[in-house]
């Protein structure tokens, strides 16, 4: 074998992040030199006590938080030393978010909520008109394009959110608590769904959640400790 033989880059690299928060007068550290790979293709699991500071990692990793200091590396480029404009870009073009609470547009219907990152990136309108609807096909709302998010169901407006998500074909998936607000089936159903997208399309995701029956899904699981990402066997979640 040849010396020059390559390795490929991790998708995503966080190295030695901190983070803290001014609270009146005192200072909350929440991440304290945390660290992290993710590879390309896998599904990553977060779990953690609450107010640990998986939210505030996850939105670090996708660009919407700035450490105070540490390095995010994206295929080997740091994130936060580019140009004005990167990280944009890179929120749109590169990850997509599932948040707990949705965050869908309640004026607009599912497929207009589905397609909406896609006019934020002046992306062809068939084209990402079609990409949206082949998404929530995908996800049995083929019936349900032109319903607003109040005429969905708890467990089809997160279908919506997920397809959302996706339209730009993002290289990484981050959801924050996306079973939060699901019973169980409904839960069930939305983790059958990330698997299927995993397997089918190689999808990237990370995971945050408290849900030991869905962090033991996951191919891998990290915990978030006192400032610090350690790995957790997921067949010891108990």
């Amino acid at each position: 074998m040849s010396d020059s033989v390559k390795t490929e880059k991790p998708l995503i690299e966080a190295v030695n992040v901190f983070k803290s928060y001014k609270i009146k007068d005192k200072s909350l550290d929440v991440l304290t030199g945390a660290g992290l790979v993710i590879q390309a293709g896998e599904i990553l699991g977060i779990v953690g006590a609450s107010g640990v500071g998986k939210s505030t990692l996850l939105h670090i990793l996708g660009g919407l938080d700035r450490p105070q200091s540490g390095t995010i590396l994206f295929k080997g480029e740091n994130i936060f030393a580019q140009k004005n404009g990167f990280l944009e870009e890179y929120r749109n073009k590169h990850i997509g978010f599932v948040f707990q609470m949705y965050n869908l547009l309640p004026d607009f219907t599912a497929l207009e909520n589905t397609m909406f990152p896609g006019w934020i990136g002046n992306k062809n309108e068939k084209d990402v008109r079609e990409q949206a609807e082949n998404l929530l096909e995908q996800m049995g709302l083929k019936d349900r394009l032109y319903h607003k998010p109040g005429e969905l169901s708890g467990g089809e407006v997160q279908r919506v959110a997920l397809a959302r998500s996706l339209v730009n074909k993002p290289d990484l998936l981050l959801a924050d608590e996306p079973t939060g607000n699901l019973d169980s089936n409904a839960s069930d159903s939305f983790m059958d769904l990330m698997i299927q997208l995993n397997e089918k399309f190689n999808q990237t995701f990370v995971i945050v959640t408290h849900s030991q029956k869905i962090a033991r899904r996951m191919g891998r699981v990290l915990q978030l400790v006192d400032g610090l990402v350690t790995p957790i066997d997921k067949d010891l979640i108990l």
